[in-house]
């Protein structure tokens, strides 16, 4: 009797499908993210600082911003609803991504020698697939907080570890399909098929969570936002300008990250043509599974400004990294067997420098959220919360055509016109990106918040 009434509360059923969910749904997103700026580039024609602003500014921008209003539909109309109507949006938007080739010159009666702008076709895909993931996200989220009872904590941590199982999983089938068919399959058969799982979970398995009805709830008043309450949000938070100045910092800090998937794909495949880029960006889920825990005992010591600092200083130091191997080597396109495998040296500084920006992640990420929870005015907490992704779109939709801009003005266009490429200054203006985040965070803990304080 004793056993049974101190026995901690199971999680419900619900909580488990919807992790299961989220792990198809990033499963399909990471099977194709490491070569989508390579596929638009080198299979669809598009220039570089194009591709990127595509995958960067318009994907990404939409996934992470669009959830300020998509979380308040979802809310509206019920999560199994919304979840069923993200995932049709996806499946049919990563299928219209990996037969733009074949579908869109039949459609418009093109002859197969003439050149082909793909812009419309792969505009759409990305549109569906970035407002179906912006629904995905609150969806979960908001069924992981109502079924995790007392156990938040433990429930987050769970959420976090299945997202990364899923990026293991997608890149990893990415991998086999790629080799064996080409890039436009990523999308066909690996990122469709684990959405079209997703939807599937979703319509015979996932239940409803219970909703918080209007009334109190931890003595707190309780009541859905409605769209326009939604956008009245946003003035009420940019109203707050250290708060606005923290977003800004911290877009500094994500735009080191999304470098992952816009500028770092383009580099590897100018050192390496045939880079397998599923493989060496799986440095960083890899990473985050085996060492989270570890991780996350070490940076509680500190307080979250301050992890959110080590955590930009780390990756930032990552990024630097990637400037060593032509200081290093006479030639860094030159392979040297690594664990029986056979890498560029730039390419074994590029896991280096993933794992290591892996590493910063885990120790600013989670505390990101913890932070910006503790500084939302009282009875605030949940609009903050709501654009705790906001540094990331705003990194994402600046961030992504930079990456590619820089590649062009450093790589592309040296190439095109025979000169020597000059990889060591594209690195080292990301690198100072960084540092200036650093610094922010530094002038935002020791002035921005403390001037109050001396008044």
């Amino acid at each position: 009797m004793t056993d049974a009434a101190t026995a901690k509360p199971k999680f419900p059923a619900t909580f488990w499908t919807a992790n299961t969910i989220e792990l198809f749904e990033r499963a399909a997103y990471y099977s194709m993210a490491s070569f989508m700026v390579i596929y638009l580039k080198e299979s669809l024609g598009m220039s570089p600082s194009f591709a990127t602003f595509l995958n960067g500014s318009l994907l990404w921008g939409i996934i992470y911003f669009m959830p300020i209003l998509s979380g308040t539909l979802a809310d509206k109309f019920g999560f199994k609803r919304s979840l069923s109507v993200a995932f049709v949006l996806i499946s049919i938007g990563y299928f219209i991504m990996g037969n733009v080739q074949r579908l869109w010159p039949g459609l418009v009666g093109r002859g197969a020698a003439e050149a082909v702008d793909f812009t419309v076709p792969v505009v759409l895909g990305i549109v569906l697939i970035g407002l179906g993931g912006s629904i995905v996200k609150p969806c979960i989220a908001g069924t992981v907080q109502k079924t995790a009872g007392t156990r938040a904590t433990l429930a987050f941590g769970v959420f976090y570890m299945v997202i990364n199982i899923g990026s293991i999983t997608g890149r990893s089938v990415s991998y086999f399909i790629r080799t064996s068919l080409g890039i436009p399959a990523i999308f066909t058969y690996a990122a469709t098929a684990f959405a079209l799982i997703g939807l599937v979970v979703t319509l015979f398995i996932y239940r409803e969570p219970e909703y918080v009805r209007d009334g109190l709830k931890d003595g707190q008043e309780v009541k859905k936002r409605t769209l326009g309450q939604a956008l009245g949000g946003i003035f009420v938070v940019l109203g707050n300008l250290k708060f606005v100045f923290l977003i800004l910092v911290l877009g500094l800090f994500w735009f080191l990250y999304i470098q992952l998937y816009n500028l770092m794909p383009l580099f590897m495949r100018f050192v390496d043509p045939d880079a397998p880029m599923e493989l060496y960006t799986l440095a960083n889920p890899v990473m985050i599974v085996c060492f989270q825990l570890l991780i996350t005992r070490l940076a509680r010591r500190w307080l979250p400004v301050k992890s959110i600092m080590i955590g930009a200083i780390v990756v930032t130091l990552g990024m630097l990294v990637n400037v060593l191997p032509p200081l290093l080597s006479a030639d860094a396109h030159a392979k040297t067997s690594l664990a029986g495998l056979s890498l560029p040296v730039a390419g074994i500084f590029m896991i280096i420098s993933i794992a290591s920006m892996a590493v910063g992640e885990m120790m600013a990420s989670p505390r990101i959220y913890e932070y910006i929870g503790a500084i939302a005015p009282k009875g605030q907490e949940g609009l903050y919360l709501g654009y705790s992704n906001l540094p990331i779109a705003l990194a994402s939709i600046v961030g992504g055509p930079i990456g590619g801009r820089l590649f062009e003005r450093y790589v592309n266009t040296p190439l095109q016109e025979g000169r020597p490429v000059d990889t060591v200054t594209m690195w080292l203006i990301i690198v100072a990106i960084g540092a200036l985040s650093v610094a922010g965070l530094w002038i935002y803990d020791r002035v921005v918040v403390r001037r109050p304080r001396q008044a």
